[in-house]
């Protein structure tokens, strides 16, 4: 026995002489060695982690530059425009200006996104990256052309075909002569030859087939609204069929859709007259909120004098507010409009300014003026960071209060072509599908209003603690 545990003894101080330990290696291989492994996992935690937050932004951004394209396409040529029933939506000329710049400001994003991605799924070589930078020059290369034809007026192909440019922006007459009409007709091949490539362009960028786990992420995500979304909508159609309620009361899905298809390009129309005097009142307010919330917290006594005045004014109900506002500045005077969404939107702009200023952490103050900052110093580097989550969700809540303010100052009296009127004067015919067609519409201008400042406010707060968690 003595001697098996010595032989046992023996064999292990062997093994262990011979096995390599952490003290067989020099200080400078230890340190490569845990280098290599600590690179190894942040490689892995990184690849991880972009998993999770990968979204569906550029899916949003890309289908979104589809629809631009499609409908910058229809804005080229007159015989798309006034003969087409889809082109027959975009005839405002300030409405076509918005859709090129639009165009232009999604195509960079959608370029730069991808052309400069660090993403394991956009790391390309060869001929694939040859492939993406020949659909950026094609895209470029059809944003230049739209924006000539929407905001210069002028159509380089129908200045090739020897078109007037006064004609492309022109109803195409009966009268018009043979040879104008098919050189019209020849523009139009061309345009759509644009088009074409320019969609390609995008797939290319877009790559949707290389996003098919995000998909499913995001169907298992919203399977509960969808489901409950896709419910309402089938039981308010089958309840309107059993219990026999009369159309004037509630019309049918079926017939809003339908009735929505047939008139769209007049909705379009009066929405984009209504979000211009919501634009602007949204701007205007916020704008002189956000500047008073400045001045407010930096002076306390001016605060707490406003405050009162700002929930008294916010407790006005605003059809109260519609007819006394058309009086002031005259019920046709778009202004009028304008300032009933200003004064909607200003308070809670100012409010979230000021408790975005005032709520900034004690310590951060603390470190700051340790190190001899200004007031200026540390509004720019503290405070005004600290406040812009708050601004934003001011903003985002501004959007849904403008277009609010819009309708109802326009149901009240004024121009007799915005959504407001339009709801009033089919209600009172009894038209009722048509009124809540107008209301879809008015819903999808508040909807694309909220997202554009919420995709203003990631690309500007990116950095943010509140973006990193999500």
């Amino acid at each position: 026995m003595a001697d098996d545990a010595l032989n046992r003894d023996a064999l292990e101080r062997e093994a262990t002489a011979a096995a390599p330990s952490a003290h067989s290696f020099t200080a400078g291989q230890q340190s490569d060695m845990e280098a290599s492994a600590s690179l190894q996992i942040a490689a892995m935690a990184d690849e991880v982690l972009q998993a999770e937050t990968r979204t569906l932004g550029r899916d949003f951004l890309a289908l979104g530059l589809l629809f631009l394209i499609i409908a910058t396409t229809h804005i080229t040529n007159p015989l798309l425009t006034y003969e087409v029933t889809f082109g027959r939506a975009w005839r405002n000329p300030g409405l076509q200006a918005v859709l090129s710049v639009l165009l232009i400001v999604c195509a960079l994003a959608m370029a730069r996104q991808v052309l400069t991605s660090r993403k394991p799924e956009d790391q390309a070589q060869g001929a694939t990256r040859a492939l993406r930078r020949a659909a950026a020059v094609v895209l470029a290369v059809f944003c230049v052309y739209a924006a000539l034809a929407g905001l210069a007026r002028w159509n380089p192909a129908a200045a090739l075909a020897g078109v007037p440019p006064e004609l492309m922006l022109e109803e195409v007459e009966d009268e018009t002569p043979p040879q104008v009409a098919a050189a019209l007709q020849s523009i139009v091949g061309v345009s759509t030859a644009l088009e074409l490539a320019a969609i390609a362009a995008v797939v290319v960028l877009w790559r949707p087939w290389a996003r098919l786990a995000i998909y499913r992420r995001a169907l298992r995500q919203q399977t509960a609204p969808i489901v409950v979304g896709a419910l309402v909508i089938v039981l308010w159609e089958v309840l309107i069929v059993v219990l026999q309620i009369q159309q004037f009361l509630l019309p049918r899905p079926s017939v809003i859709a339908a009735t929505f298809l047939d008139t769209y390009p007049r909705l379009i129309s009066a929405a984009w007259i209504t979000f211009q005097n919501a634009f602007w009142g949204f701007a205007l307010g916020c704008g002189l909120g956000i500047l008073t919330g400045i001045v407010a917290a930096r002076f306390t006594s001016f605060s707490r004098a406003l405050l009162p005045l700002a929930i008294a004014i916010n407790a006005v109900p605003i059809i109260a507010l519609a007819p006394i506002f058309n009086n002031w500045f005259g019920a046709l005077n778009a202004f009028s409009k304008i300032a009933i969404c200003a004064v909607l939107v200003y308070f809670p702009a100012m409010i979230s300014t000021v408790r975005g200023l005032t709520s900034v952490d004690p310590l951060s103050l603390e470190l700051m003026r340790s190190y001899a900052a200004s007031q200026m110093q540390l509004f720019r580097k503290v405070r005004l960071p600290n406040s812009l989550p708050f601004i934003f969700s001011a903003l985002k809540v501004g959007t849904t209060l403008a277009t609010i303010g819009a309708i109802v100052s326009e149901y009240f009296g004024g121009s007799t072509a915005g959504l407001g009127f339009k709801i009033r004067d089919d209600a009172g015919l009894f038209k009722y599908p048509d009124a809540w067609a107008s209301i879809v519409m008015a819903s999808l201008f508040g909807i694309l209003f909220y997202l554009v400042v919420s995709a203003v406010e990631r690309a500007l707060l990116h950095w943010h603690v509140s973006f990193r968690e999500k």
